[in-house]
């Protein structure tokens, strides 16, 4: 009875955000996955209030872990005192509102232990980040053995896709591209927050 409530309310929630937003939330693919990446991600954060009104999700939680996501991947230094402190914030009150659903391991991560990661590493966490290359590489290698390898043989269609990777991969030749201009966003006043002021790096403190 209640996994078919849930699977209702599930399907709901994927038809609002379709019919409202045009997002495809939680839907399978046909070869790999579903269509939760991060594309997904951001547009589900772009807007809190849209999201918490289909949901049912608390707007103040999806605000804090939107701020949250968006300063740990902004490329910046991360103070790390303001950060645990707005993360525990979120942290408690994830567990006043719904006591009856475990924190998911990733979850636990970042508002728990989100803290001595981004104090202890050695460039900001968003710089780390494999988002933008790991998928950029997945769409390559589903093109490439279709449209640019040979197929009658395994070992020609994997060198020829390794040929491609290391062209795509080639600064000089990337610097040549002409890459689409992003739009700029401003900073939300709670993300500029947990950010470590600028300030002139002393003799021996290079992070």
């Amino acid at each position: 009875m209640e996994k078919n409530i849930e699977k209702e309310r599930n399907l709901e929630i994927q038809k609002r955000f379709r019919n409202e937003t045009g997002l495809l939330v939680d839907i399978p693919k046909a070869n790999f996955g579903n269509t939760n990446d991060g594309n997904t991600r951001r547009r589900f954060f772009e807007d809190p209030k849209v999201a918490s009104k289909i949901t049912g999700i608390s707007y103040d939680l999806i605000y804090k872990l939107k701020v949250i996501l968006e300063t740990i991947s902004s490329e910046h230094i991360i103070d790390p005192e303001k950060y645990d402190k707005y993360a525990l914030e979120a942290a408690r009150l994830y567990m006043q509102l719904y006591p009856w659903h475990p924190m998911t391991p990733a979850m636990h991560k970042i508002l728990i232990h989100g803290a001595v990661i981004t104090e202890t590493a050695l460039l900001p966490i968003g710089q780390l980040s494999e988002e933008e290359f790991a998928e950029a590489g997945n769409k390559h290698f589903r093109s490439y053995p279709q449209d640019f390898a040979r197929k009658f043989s395994r070992e020609n269609c994997n060198m020829d896709i390794f040929n491609h990777l290391l062209l795509s991969s080639d600064p000089l030749l990337s610097s040549m591209k002409n890459f689409k201009r992003r739009k700029m966003k401003s900073f939300l006043p709670e993300k500029i927050n947990l950010l470590m002021s600028a300030k002139p790096l002393e003799a021996g403190n290079v992070r």
